[in-house]
């Protein structure tokens, strides 16, 4: 008898989209079918976003130059071509497995632009990541308890009582060896998240805004987003702290929490 599996993907779109919309649905799935086998068809560098919920992963590698990666899609990327990847995919593992079904964004005309084209009340965000990734980031990140989210351009400066890391730092420590079939630079910064106290920087960053999906607290530096829109992307109702300085930032903390 062929093993059971669910296809999930191809995901094409965008990387936010991909972890706010469409990796906690899988992630909800895999916890209540852990009997069954799962494919994961998507970017190497975003492997660990399904971590170890997956069995096996398939690199996608778009031909496409300058690709604008847009929600749940690539600007100019055809339904076609997006079918064809499908089946490719399928083709691929229909002969050794019974496939129970297969998971996908629907791209066609305006349904690239539908958030929910997956249910919000079944989302999952306990990611989990492949244990390596788990050990380098606790190597990293042992004498550090803050994460400075380095995209957002927020200055470094020293603290007392605390030891900062910044993302720039950490992946520069990291990106030695690019075995993505053990680890990746997102699969550790998940975990290096997990480990600190709370995040600086604001939801201009992908890292800052995966705080809010891991509930580590996010000091927000001049933080340009409104509350009705940091209430959208923040499902589990993290703690955002919106101030000027990382100072201001750390008072407010320090008096709260």
């Amino acid at each position: 008898m062929k093993p059971k599996v669910f296809l999930v993907g191809p995901f094409i779109g965008s990387l936010q989209w991909e972890y706010m919309y469409f990796v906690p649905y899988i992630i909800k799935i895999a916890k209540e079918q852990t009997d069954k086998k799962f494919i994961v068809f998507t970017r190497p560098t975003r492997f660990d976003l399904y971590g170890s919920y997956m069995d096996i992963f398939v690199p996608l590698k778009s031909k496409m130059t300058n690709e604008v990666q847009t929600n749940f899609t690539i600007e100019g990327f055809t339904e076609e071509k997006y079918k064809d990847l499908l089946k490719t995919f399928v083709d691929k593992y229909k002969y050794r497995y019974r496939i129970l079904a297969k998971i996908y964004p629907e791209i066609s005309y305006f349904s690239y632009k539908v958030k929910w084209q997956f249910p919000p009340s079944e989302m999952d965000y306990d990611f989990k990541p492949r244990t390596y990734n788990k050990v380098i980031a606790i190597d990293k990140m042992k004498q550090f308890d803050i994460f400075l989210d380095s995209n957002t351009k927020i200055k470094l400066q020293k603290l007392p009582n605390y030891n900062i890391q910044t993302s720039e730092n950490f992946e520069k420590e990291i990106i030695k060896d690019k075995d993505y079939s053990k680890y990746t630079i997102l699969g550790c910064t998940i975990e290096a998240i997990r480990r600190v106290k709370f995040i600086i920087g604001n939801l201009s960053s992908d890292i800052s805004k995966l705080s809010l999906l891991l509930k580590i607290p996010l000091i927000s530096i001049d933080e340009r987003m409104t509350d009705d829109e940091i209430r959208l992307i923040n499902p589990l109702n993290t703690p955002v702290i919106r101030c000027s300085s990382i100072l201001e930032g750390i008072k407010i903390y320090e008096n709260n929490f």
